[in-house]
């Protein structure tokens, strides 16, 4: 699920009760799937195949090679599915189906403009189920054909996703049965993998994929019509039990005061990273946004202290990576900083992706020889975007040039951080808290959102087409132009 939909779920069961009333109002996906299929229609071609492209959220490599050696989906071409950065999911959805803008990479965000946050605390949590498809649907979601099974399918999904894996699953075919008369391509949503993931672990995220499997097979042995599949997702996920941990703490632990809005805020990408002259060196502070639990943290500060504040937070044990965006290069390609335990590390990457990686030699922790690529004096190495993501994709941090440009330039974020934190596989950020609650400690079992090969990986997976050995999320509509909403 997303990183935009995760809370402690005690908090989580709070915010979805409070909005009961609101489902009495609103005509969600049951009500009006059951209409559909009651209206006769003049039906399509009953030989002719339907499309169906199942997204599935929170579906790890590691899962679903245990699910096929279980003997699930052993029929499909599968390809390795490299995720975006932050892979949280709201954020990554509205990517992958090209699907607008968010405000950030969650629902709560930051609005430079007004040194706020916005959607903040409860208010935030509460709309999550309001915007997933009970009111005010997000952009992304209305792409859905199915989403949910009623006005209580998240609330359900989170208090025992196990148990609403089967009522979801037999109205979500029960939508394809009905708008497959009529339609030679759907899109369907399901969550429950990734709750299960959050609450249990790997081995019940396993046997969640094998039941869907096993729910695609019997669909198709009771149809005429021939119905094909093919299943792709958001993020991975690290399947590790993770410690709780304070975002705010980890900025205060390095000296940085973690705040709510910017004493001297300078947001534009015009005032030079680092660039203190003209004036006095503003407060070292930062905003972080700390909303849901993932295991990355947006954070937000004034743009010239950016390399201090990364720095610094790239020493501390529970962060993983620290990545920022530079001042432009004087060709006007992008900038790009990655910090690890209190070094840095730079790139910049042109309009045609093009690659250029300054003092190779010492990337050594991405396992990666950059010998065919490296100049003459050794003082750069530069790589073509394919090369880049080749290189890449079998090492501890896939895509990883790609990933963190985009992760600042893509426009599914309205207002993208000024530093990304990528945590531990086995750390993640607590999430929004009631003040003076007991932070729940049940949903620990696994997370998603880091830098990391467990968080980054998924998988695409179809019947019917052939697919390439590994893939961009981003690059899924090319492939699949029904998902960037071409019809």
């Amino acid at each position: 699920m997303s990183g935009a939909r995760r809370a402690p779920l005690a908090t989580v069961t709070l915010a979805l009760t409070a909005t009961a009333a609101v489902t009495a109002l609103a005509g969600c996906d049951a009500p009006y799937q059951q209409f559909l299929g009651t209206i006769p229609t003049a039906e399509a071609d009953p030989d002719a195949p339907v499309e169906v492209f199942l997204g599935v959220d929170g579906i790890s490599k590691q899962a679903f090679e245990l699910a096929r050696a279980r003997g699930a989906f052993t029929e499909y071409t599968v390809a390795d599915l490299v995720t975006a950065f932050p892979g949280t999911s709201d954020y990554c959805w509205t990517r992958t189906l090209r699907a607008g803008a968010l405000g950030g990479y969650e629902l709560q965000y930051f609005d430079p403009r007004e040194n706020a946050m916005q959607k903040e605390g409860l208010a935030g949590v509460a709309a999550h189920p309001i915007e997933k498809g009970l009111v005010d649907t997000l952009a992304v979601y209305q792409r859905f054909d199915f989403l949910g099974d009623g006005e209580t399918w998240m609330l359900d999904s989170y208090l025992d996703p196990t148990a609403a894996l089967r009522p979801t699953l037999d109205q979500m075919f029960d939508t394809i049965a009905a708008r497959g008369r009529t339609k030679d391509h759907l899109l369907a949503y399901l969550l429950n993998v990734d709750v299960v993931s959050h609450l249990g672990g790997l081995d019940p995220a396993v046997a969640t994929l094998v039941e869907i499997d096993r729910r695609i097979r019997a669909f198709k042995a009771d149809h005429r019509r021939p119905y094909h599949f093919t299943i792709f997702s958001d993020h991975g996920n690290a399947h590790l039990r993770s410690r709780l941990v304070d975002p705010k703490q980890i900025l205060t632990d390095v000296g940085v005061r973690a705040v709510d809005a910017l004493t001297t805020p300078v947001f534009t990408l015009t005032t030079p990273v680092g660039d203190t002259a003209g004036g006095d060196s503003p407060p070292l502070e930062a905003v972080p946004v700390v909303h849901v639990r993932v295991n990355y943290v947006a954070v937000h500060a004034d743009r010239r202290n950016v390399p201090e504040i990364a720095e610094r937070a790239s020493r501390h044990g529970d962060v993983d990576l620290a990545v920022a965006r530079l001042a432009d290069a004087t060709d006007g390609a992008q900038r790009f900083g990655v910090w690890r335990h209190g070094e840095r590390f730079t790139f910049s990457r042109d309009a045609a992706g093009l690659i250029v990686v300054d003092r190779p030699d010492s990337w050594d922790w991405l396992q990666l020889d950059f010998g065919a690529w490296r100049s003459a004096d050794g003082a750069t190495a530069t790589l073509a975007d394919r090369a880049a993501f080749e290189a890449t994709h079998d090492g501890p941090y896939p895509d990883t040039f790609y990933r963190v440009a985009t992760a600042f330039t893509n426009p599914a974020a309205e207002f993208p951080a000024d530093i990304l934190l990528s945590m531990p596989d086995d750390a993640t950020s607590f999430g929004f808290t009631i003040p003076g609650a007991v932070v729940d400690v049940h949903a620990v079992d696994g997370f998603h959102g880091a830098l990391s090969r467990a968080s980054t990986l998924s998988i695409v997976a179809s019947d019917s087409h052939p697919l390439p050995s590994a893939v961009r999320s981003d690059d899924l509509a090319d492939l699949f132009p029904v998902l960037g909403g071409q019809r």
